[in-house]
């Protein structure tokens, strides 16, 4: 018997058809139970920055990065307990060490920090109907990384079922901008982008990384290294210091607490998804926290949805239905199931 070791894996071989489509099942729903939990997450963050004293913030972007910064900070000790719990706190200390682990790091930067932060600049220059409707194209763009990188291929259904899924959480999202005047939308726009961009390279860094090193392991270097920098550069450059150290200190950290166990608990889904179906399946699925942000969001404040979100949840279920549904394509060439999330070269 093969005895590895504390921060690698067993690469997968080539698993019969009945395994595979056994595990594509398990990963599609592992991907909706994080959009869930991500779409519990944000209304909670939601209901936290109507509360004092992120209300009464002041500065344009202070209330929002102390909140961010707070949630990924305790984010990552609910990650390092559930490690220490399980004995396995040093199989990620050992695998910050590895290349692995070094390619976490840059995808934690990359989709942690830099998204955010080009995404608050997107509201701020473009408004937030904009923002979200241009940074909901991530699950595409991460699908495209996905065939580029790791040969991670989609079929017809699966590409319309991606397009399907962005196109719904477009709309179910999107609402026109009311006479917008600012003289930075167009770099806002951009900043959009690069959001979305920023979390589709962290969707496919990611996949690569879990094809060597357990999930758990991943995330806790993920949350580590986002929390990190969001305390030492992000909070300080933005002047959220002041606002974080009140928010500690009040009722409000309460609310957060609660804010960042369930998105702890959506990334590890969201990582475990990552694995099972690859970027190009795991993305769109994941995608689904818009539908969840707004029926939570119906029972917590019993706001109705308008047409649009109603529409567009049902264009969502109709895209992650086909892409659910899809084979990859070498793998009917194979006449197998390839598995999910590795390279077609992958030993």
């Amino acid at each position: 018997m093969k005895v590895l070791s504390p921060v690698s894996r067993e690469p997968r071989g080539l698993d019969d058809p009945q395994a595979a489509s056994r595990r594509a099942r398990v990963g599609m729903l592992v991907a909706l139970l994080s959009g869930a939990l991500w779409g519990a997450s944000a209304v909670i963050l939601g209901e936290a920055l109507t509360r004092r004293p992120l209300v009464v913030a002041g500065a344009l972007f202070a209330a929002p990065l102390a909140a961010a910064a707070l949630h990924d900070t305790f984010a990552f000790v609910w990650v390092s307990t559930v490690n220490a719990a399980a004995g396995r706190l040093r199989e990620a200390a050992a695998a910050l060490r590895t290349r692995d682990g070094h390619v976490v790091c840059l995808a934690a930067l990359i989709g942690g920090p830099l998204a955010m932060s080009t995404y608050l600049l997107a509201i701020a220059f473009a408004g937030a109907p904009s923002a979200v409707a241009v940074s909901a194209i991530y699950p595409a763009l991460g699908a495209l990384l996905g065939y580029l990188v790791l040969g991670d291929r989609l079929g017809s259904r699966g590409w319309a079922g991606v397009v399907l899924a962005v196109a719904g959480a477009t709309l179910a999202s999107y609402a026109p901008p009311a006479g917008v005047s600012s003289p930075h939308y167009l770099l806002g726009a951009l900043c959009a982008v690069a959001s979305a961009m920023g979390w589709a390279v962290e969707g496919v860094l990611v996949a690569r990384s879990l094809q060597r090193m357990p999930a758990l392991a991943a995330l806790n270097i993920r949350e580590g290294i986002s929390a990190l920098v969001f305390l030492v550069l992000v909070v300080p450059l933005f002047g959220a210091a002041v606002v974080a150290a009140r928010t500690v200190g009040s009722p409000t950290i309460a609310i957060l607490v609660v804010a960042s166990l369930c998105g702890a608990g959506a990334y590890l889904l969201y990582y475990h998804s990552l694995d099972l179906l690859g970027p190009a399946r795991a993305m769109p699925a994941n995608s689904t926290y818009v539908l969840w942000t707004i029926a939570l969001s119906l029972l917590v404040t019993g706001q109705s949805p308008g047409w649009r979100l109603v529409l567009g949840g049902i264009v969502v279920v109709a895209g992650i239905t086909l892409v659910a549904a899809d084979r990859p394509r070498q793998a009917q060439e194979d006449g197998g199931e390839r598995p999910l999330g590795e390279t077609t070269g992958h030993a």
